[in-house]
């Protein structure tokens, strides 16, 4: 009887905190080894590996239980950036602007912010220096604001059905449970990701 009660009522989903603490560390460790920009230091004969390794490094000190100031984070972010134009095609870009009008530290957890910049370059269809990838963070001590925008790439059947993006929502979810936001927009010729996180 009560199966047909919640079937009719709605039954309130149960949160399942060890599938989703294992949903954070994956999300995290995508983010840590990044298999799409590896391949492309695998395949690319434009960049000294010593540069990608001492990013690398950087990356493996990181620890998923310990916060990281967003300073680093965003040191860390500027340099997988910089990787990934040299690593892609010619004409890709990156269009990057911080309206981030905190003055306090502010304590993230680690490389929170990559994934959905991640996405958008592995995925997008940006090899076009007129259609750049566009990354605009804002907020304050209360608010981060990550917005990422994209030229559409035709050849994916759906923009956001990636592993990436489907860990990503459940660290979220573990992390800042009815305190974040991920919006995900396309049409025909933009995709956008919208992350917000209330502090």
């Amino acid at each position: 009887m009560s199966s047909i009660i919640n079937r009719f009522l709605g039954k309130k989903s149960v949160r399942n905190e060890e599938l989703l603490a294992l949903a954070d560390r994956l999300s995290f460790r995508n983010s840590q080894l990044d298999s799409f920009l590896i391949d492309h230091l695998i395949q690319s004969n434009k960049i000294d590996p010593a540069d990608f390794f001492a990013f690398q490094k950087q990356l493996l000190k990181l620890h998923v239980d310990r916060f990281e100031s967003i300073q680093v984070q965003l040191s860390l972010l500027s340099q997988y950036l910089q990787l990934a134009e040299r690593f892609l095609p010619a004409g890709f870009s990156i269009k990057w602007e911080n309206r981030l009008q905190s003055q306090e530290e502010i304590m993230l957890p680690p490389l929170i912010l990559f994934p959905v910049v991640q996405h958008a370059v592995e995925n997008g269809y940006n090899t076009m220096a007129s259609h750049p990838v566009r990354i605009r963070l804002s907020g304050s001590s209360k608010l981060i604001m990550l917005e990422v925008s994209y030229r559409v790439n035709h050849y994916l059947e759906s923009q956001f059905s990636s592993t990436l993006i489907g860990d990503f929502r459940q660290r979220l979810e573990y992390l800042f449970p009815e305190k974040h936001n991920l919006l995900l927009n396309s049409n025909s010729n933009t995709s956008r990701i919208t992350l917000t996180i209330h502090l």
